[in-house]
């Protein structure tokens, strides 16, 4: 993954989600700029090589007080860290002295695969943001800034230099949490905002690391350019903030603030031309906290990788639409129900399923140990398989 690329395709149960979401119109904005537009988000990688995609043996919370704590904006205690926020509006200064020991630089292993002259894996790293979400050491990130992790370390607004590791993702979203794994004193937490009530036309700060460690804790800050701005990245469609505060690689997971020093945005993407400068994106932050549910539940896996067979495919191929089972991780719920490559899911627990996306929606209802009938075809018949889902 070089600088400024756009990250790769998913693994797992992840795979080609992005490819598998449907298309929609273009946007709307960009239809009268003649010129060629790169959209990209903004994890910086350093080293020679692409990164594999490599997606982490995560543990996932089996309890939701991250996500009290956070639908709560943070409780009694938590807010006494932070001095008093004045409602009527910050300085810039003062929204830095605010936020800023809780904005960390993110630092991701990835590994990447040998060659035939130099057969040895080896590791790549990706730079990218995060900011501190309360006193337990969770942090809010991109999913393509540590989706590919083999190892993950946090450096903290004190220089500090702490192990951490993924607790949960969405992909489809580009959200992650991650959790500092050592027994420290965290230097400071956020105060979430609420993005609905964000306005075109004021001032945002943006905390982060471009491009490399040598400038963490860069601030920039400009206004909220537009709100629900529709981006297409790698086939999928994305609702933005726009902003113009200079967001730049490695930026990627780092905090858009609002003039009283709440988050309302999680910095995500750029436009890149010779010709235009100014167009950051930002996810809502209540993109975030309306999902912190679903993050804050043991998260369940099935183990496998897949590929999407759609009308058009079925059609040609004179197959089922399904999903085609490309990868079968071992010991994994799908392996140890019988589940082999080349199989094609029609369905999941009696219902219909086209892509892996569906098959993660149906999952995400259950709990651990649920049994659930997969309907799969191979060899010119079908056969119902038992799987029964289980923590990754």
């Amino acid at each position: 993954m070089n600088n400024n690329e756009d990250y790769n395709e998913y693994n797992n149960e992840n795979y080609n989600e992005k490819e598998n979401k449907k298309q929609k119109r273009g946007i709307g904005f960009l239809g009268a700029i003649a010129i060629a537009l790169i959209f990209m988000f903004l994890g910086t990688t350093l080293g020679v090589y692409s990164a594999y995609n490599v997606i982490p043996e995560t543990n996932y919370f089996s309890e939701s007080k991250l996500g009290k704590e956070i639908m709560k904006n943070y409780d009694k205690e938590n807010k006494q860290e932070n001095p008093p926020i004045k409602r009527e509006g910050m300085t810039i200064p003062e929204i830095v002295k605010l936020v800023q020991p809780a904005v960390v630089t993110v630092s991701v292993k990835v590994r990447t695969p040998g060659s035939i002259f130099n057969p040895q894996e080896g590791y790549a790293e990706n730079i990218g943001t995060g900011f501190i979400l309360n006193k337990e050491g969770y942090i809010a990130t991109n999913y393509h800034v540590v989706g590919e992790a083999s190892e993950v370390n946090v450096i903290l607004y004190t220089g500090e230099e702490v192990l951490a590791k993924v607790i949960n993702y969405d992909a489809q979203n580009d959200l992650a949490i991650i959790q500092i794994q050592e027994e420290i004193e965290v230097p400071g937490v956020v105060a979430l905002g609420d993005s609905d009530n964000v306005n075109v036309g004021e001032t945002v700060v943006a905390i982060g690391n471009p491009i490399a460690k040598e400038f963490a804790g860069t601030v920039t800050s400009g206004i909220v350019s537009a709100l629900d701005r529709t981006v297409k990245i790698e086939g999928s469609e994305y609702q933005y903030i726009q902003t113009d505060a200079a967001i730049n690689g490695g930026n990627s997971g780092g905090p858009l603030i609002n003039s009283v020093g709440e988050v309302i945005g999680i910095n995500s993407a750029k436009i890149t031309s010779d010709y235009i400068e100014g167009i950051g994106f930002a996810i809502p932050i209540n993109d975030l906290t309306s999902r912190i549910d679903t993050l804050s539940k043991a998260a369940l896996y099935i183990g496998i990788a897949g590929r999407e067979i759609n009308e058009e495919i079925s059609n040609q191929r004179d197959l089922p639409v399904g999903v085609l089972v490309a990868e079968v991780m071992d010991n994994s719920p799908a392996y140890m129900s019988g589940i082999s490559v080349g199989d094609i899911i029609v369905e999941f627990d009696g219902q219909k399923v086209s892509s892996v996306i569906d098959i993660n929606e149906i999952k995400n209802s259950k709990e651990k140990g649920d049994e659930v009938i997969v309907k799969i075809f191979r060899e010119n018949k079908e056969i119902d398989l038992k799987l029964i889902l289980d923590e990754k």
